[in-house]
């Protein structure tokens, strides 16, 4: 009987503690969400304070039921202790949030509710723009730093080009946790003169745009450019009649045009000798000549002096005849040959040579440059 009554008493006392610790339970909880509470209140009024809270914070986690709350705690500070080297730049305020964000879904987890989203941000961009003047070999590489880069398959990497925006995800290497580079060599994201900017997005929403600076293209340069003078002798092809003018004239027509061809500057002379009397004997042609040619680096937009000349006249001698037009013409002079003493001039004495004066053009730079 006395065992009964031993073995009863050891239920009830046992029993009591049993209640007692299944009691403490929820209290544990209680305490440990005012505890993450207070950490989170503490770091959004003094984001730089963020260190000392966590450890303050894991401290007061000391009982058993807490240790997973504690474990966590610790990791959380380790990731942003590694996420505040010198060499990636995160300020406080980054930090402050980041731990913020961790404690909130520690928090969730210990009191079984949905997860917040463990979003990737970015503390600092070198460089912050790719200048394309630079030599290649020192814009191949963009480093960004930050925190929670793992496990991300929703970040996003995007070149826009002419308004088209084409995914390059497949260029983005996860360094750490928190650290990005992005691969800008030849086995690359490879820019080019159409490029306009890279853009991070995370679930669509744009985390970071770094800029493509495109080299400055110089307004194109306009000169004007003179010609050096010029010669040119036309013999015309006899075409009609006996080839003897026979003191008859002959009647004599000239006109000489400068044209732009392509790149060239071409002279185009025309003379006609015809016969007034008699058999109408008659010297007619036209010849091309090509006065300029711009070098490759330039193209010709205008002739900006006089581009043509023309005289006529009825032959009246067998000599020489001259026609002076002066500096403002494009011809400066003109000499026929008309009628001669010795007969049989059609096509082989009949000519007129064209003195040239200097032709002015107006270039413009052509290659780097911009209109």
């Amino acid at each position: 009987m006395k065992t009964i009554i031993y073995i009863i008493l050891i239920t009830l006392f046992s029993g009591c503690n049993l209640f007692k610790t299944i009691g403490e339970i929820p209290n544990t909880v209680n305490k440990t969400e005012n505890l993450i509470d207070d950490a989170i209140a503490e770091i959004s009024n003094q984001s730089s304070s963020w260190q000392t809270t966590l450890q303050d914070l894991e401290g007061k986690l000391v009982g058993d039921a807490q240790s997973t709350v504690r474990t966590e705690i610790q990791n959380l500070a380790s990731r942003t202790i590694a996420a505040a080297g010198a060499e990636f730049r995160c300020n406080s305020d980054f930090l402050g949030a980041r731990v913020i964000q961790g404690l909130q879904r520690i928090k969730a987890r210990l009191l079984n509710q949905p997860i917040p989203e463990l979003r990737p941000v970015f503390c600092s961009v070198i460089p912050q723009e790719i200048t394309m003047s630079l030599a290649p070999d020192r814009r191949n590489k963009i480093n960004i730093s930050g925190y929670d880069f793992d496990n991300q398959p929703n970040l996003k990497l995007f070149l826009h080009s002419n308004g088209r925006k084409t995914d390059l995800s497949q260029f983005i290497n996860r360094i750490t946790h928190y650290e990005i580079v992005l691969n800008l060599g030849n086995n690359g994201l490879v820019l080019n003169n159409a490029s306009d900017k890279i853009t991070l997005e995370y679930n669509n929403q744009e985390l970071s745009s770094i800029p493509i600076i495109q080299p400055q293209i110089p307004t194109c340069i306009v000169e004007d450019y003179q010609i050096p003078t010029a010669t040119y002798t036309l013999v015309p092809a006899h075409i009609q009649g006996d080839k003897d003018f026979f003191g008859h004239g002959p009647r004599v027509d000239c006109d000489v045009k400068a044209t732009i061809e392509g790149n060239m500057i071409k002279v185009r002379v025309f003379m006609k000798a015809q016969e007034t009397a008699f058999d109408n004997t008659k010297a007619e042609g036209t010849e091309v000549y090509t006065l300029y040619t711009a070098p490759s680096n330039r193209r010709i937009l205008s002739i900006v002096s006089d581009d043509s000349s023309s005289q006529s006249y009825t032959d009246g001698n067998l000599e020489d005849d001259y026609f002076q037009q002066g500096s403002g013409e494009f011809v400066k002079r003109f000499v026929f040959t008309g009628d001669t003493a010795w007969g049989g001039e059609s096509g082989t004495k009949t000519k007129v040579v064209v003195e040239l004066n200097r032709l002015s053009i107006r270039l413009q730079e052509v290659g780097n440059c911009t209109n």
